[in-house]
């Protein structure tokens, strides 16, 4: 957007045009790449709960996150109905999902089964 309006408005030619197009573009695909893994996820932020493995898996529960946290990180996350689990961070966002957590149901077995 702004390479079009300095082309408007300064004295460019239309190589210097496509150059500055192309440079915009490679930065906007690095950043929307690197932003994720750079902010992580926050509390607050809404996480699909996925029980399979399977990556194509597109619907899950999904909850609130109550803690900061990066990929493979063990984070709290706040269910619809008021429960609170504890979950690995799989994978960020995609294009249309939020971020993957992954139940540690160890952690319930342990408490569960307490004497």
């Amino acid at each position: 957007m702004i390479s079009f309006i300095a082309f408007i408005f300064l004295e460019i030619d239309l190589l210097t045009l496509l150059k500055m197009t192309a440079g915009a573009t490679v930065i906007s695909v690095v950043f929307s790449i690197a932003y994720p893994e750079l902010r992580g996820v926050k509390g607050g932020d809404t996480v699909m709960i996925v029980t399979t493995d399977n990556p194509l898996t597109l619907v899950g529960r999904f909850g609130k996150a109550v803690d900061d946290g990066k990929k493979n990180a063990t984070i709290k996350v706040r269910l619809k109905d008021g429960n609170e689990m504890v979950g690995i961070i799989e994978e960020y966002s995609g294009i249309i999902t939020p971020p993957r957590v992954k139940p540690v149901y160890e952690e319930r077995l342990v408490e569960r089964w307490k004497p």
